[in-house]
């Protein structure tokens, strides 16, 4: 665990727990459009990209269909909609783009790439199977969430201008603002580590399954399949493993899906990623 982890944990176990909240939301309404536009934006056009895409494409798809599938051949219930809009969430922010900016910094373009695809299919399709009705009240929450902007904005300029290339959007003040972005969201993890509690065993199961053995199976098999370049392999592996984000939370009040299941998926599953991310990166070193 880094002291961002470490100093959101002492945040939520001290008197700033009351404003958890408000910090979760900053972080989603301010750093997280910015970091997904400032990756948009740098990304290389010259990349083969289309891996981003078919693996954000596939994780999304896992999360949907993982949790269903095993909940039949085990004759459980059918997953609550909370469980299945938390096993699809790709959480390319609070995770993996920490350590995708540490590991291989040049590497953030494609994470955009992977993020932008994901957010978007998660919040039509996914809510969709989730059981979520596409009415005009969601759609317009949708559509007030601030990364989706992040990525409109970031895709149409990018792709629509040089503007990757430009001084304004590689000076070092947005480098500095980037890498604090960086920090608050590796806080949010923080916030998660609390005593994990076990009521929603099987939920923790499906989602754990789908995130880190079938994604993991996934994105190692791109990887190795297509002999992808560092560049391109290390945010697929990163992403494809990574636990659901912490504002889920905030994402399942938004749609009045049920917030304890979510919150009890989320604490149990990053202290799993944190157990294994050594592994993850070795594995990483090892084929690099």
């Amino acid at each position: 665990m880094n002291c961002s982890n470490a100093l959101g944990a002492l945040w939520i176990h001290s008197p700033l727990k009351k404003y958890r909240k408000q910090f979760v939301y900053f972080t989603i309404n301010v750093f997280t459009p910015f970091l997904i536009f400032i990756s948009l934006i740098r990304i290389d056009l010259d990349s083969n990209w289309i891996f981003p895409v078919v693996a954000a494409l596939l994780v999304t798809i896992i999360g949907l269909i993982v949790p269903i599938y095993l909940a039949r051949i085990h004759k459980q219930e059918k997953p609550e909609p909370a469980e299945i809009c938390t096993a699809s969430f790709s959480n390319a922010l609070n995770f993996p783009y920490p350590v995708i900016f540490a590991f291989s910094p040049d590497s953030i373009g494609i994470a955009g790439i992977f993020l932008a695809i994901a957010i978007v299919l998660r919040n039509t399709v996914g809510l969709w199977v989730s059981g979520i009705e596409l009415n005009k009240r969601t759609i317009k929450e949708i559509f007030s969430f601030p990364p989706i902007w992040g990525i409109i904005v970031g895709i149409l300029l990018r792709f629509s201008t040089d503007i990757g290339n430009s001084r304004a959007v590689n000076s070092n003040s947005i480098d500095l603002i980037f890498q604090i972005g960086i920090f608050a969201t590796l806080m949010t993890i923080g916030f998660a580590l609390k005593k994990p509690n076990w009521d929603y065993k099987h939920s923790l199961y499906r989602v754990g399954v789908s995130r880190f053995i079938v994604s993991a199976i996934v994105a190692f098999l791109l990887v190795i399949l297509f002999s992808l370049p560092k560049l391109i392999a290390i945010p697929i592996i990163v992403q494809m493993m990574a636990p659901p984000a912490v504002y889920n939370g905030l994402y399942a009040e938004k749609f009045g899906l049920n917030t304890e299941l979510t919150s009890q998926v989320i604490v149990g599953l990053t202290f799993i990623a944190l157990l294994i991310l050594p592994l993850e990166l070795l594995i990483i070193q090892l084929m690099f």
